[in-house]
C-alpha cells in the first residue's frame, strides 16, 4: 500500500478505496428498514432498462449482486412481487414507511439478491464493471469507461469475475474492546 494514500489506491486516474470494511450497512431513506451485509458483494453492475429507470426514477440503477445468506435486514420491510417487462418475476424488499427500495431477488435464483448500492451508508467504493439494456439508455447516462453487455448475452458469473478482479479488498472490522474504568479489560 502506497504510504501517501493510506487506505486509498489509484485505479485509472481515480482515487478508490482498497479496503472495505465488513459488515456493509444501508437501508432506506427514512432510516425505519435497514441492512447489514456479512459478505462482499459478487458483482456491481449499472442497469438502464425501463423498468429501473421507472422505479428509480433515474437515469440508471447501480446494482450490488450479493448471498442473500449474508444479509440481515431489521424494521418496517414489505414484500411485493411482480413481473419485469420481459417477463422475469421480481420480490422486491421495501421500506413499510417511505417505500424505498432496499432488496429484490428472483424466485428463479433465491440464493442471490440485488442491493442498489445507493442504500449503502458508504458506497464511495463501489463501482460497476459492467452495463446493461445499454439500448434503453438515456444516451448520456451510459457511463463512459465501463464496458456494455446485452441482456441476452450476460453472464453473472464471467461478469461477477471481472468485477472481483477490480474489486476492493473486503476485511471483517475488527472487534470492538471494551475497557474498564482504569483502561484495563
Amino acid at each position: 500500500m502506497d504510504a501517501a494514500l493510506g487506505p486509498f489506491r489509484r485505479r485509472s486516474k481515480e482515487l478508490t478505496v482498497s479496503v472495505v470494511a465488513l459488515p456493509l450497512a444501508g437501508g432506506c431513506a427514512c432510516g425505519a428498514l435497514r441492512y447489514e451485509l456479512s459478505g462482499r458483494p459478487l458483482l456491481v453492475y449499472a442497469c438502464h432498462c425501463h423498468d429501473c429507470q421507472s422505479r428509480s426514477g433515474s437515469a440508471f440503477t447501480l446494482n450490488m449482486v450479493i448471498r442473500t445468506a449474508d444479509l440481515v435486514t431489521t424494521g418496517a420491510e414489505e414484500r411485493q412481487e411482480h413481473a419485469t417487462r420481459n417477463g422475469r418475476r421480481v420480490q422486491r424488499s421495501l421500506c413499510r414507511d417511505c417505500g424505498a427500495l432496499v432488496s429484490a431477488t428472483a424466485p428463479a435464483a433465491p440464493a442471490f439478491a440485488t442491493l442498489p448500492a445507493g442504500t449503502l451508508d458508504d458506497a464511495s467504493w463501489v463501482r460497476p464493471v459492467v452495463q446493461l439494456f445499454v439500448d434503453s439508455a438515456i444516451p448520456w447516462a451510459v457511463i463512459p469507461g465501463i464496458p456494455t453487455v446485452p441482456w441476452e448475452a450476460f453472464d453473472f458469473e464471467a461478469q461477477g469475475l471481472a468485477w472481483q478482479s477490480e474489486a476492493p479488498d473486503f476485511a471483517a472490522s475488527p472487534p470492538t474492546v471494551t475497557r474498564g474504568p482504569m483502561g484495563h479489560d
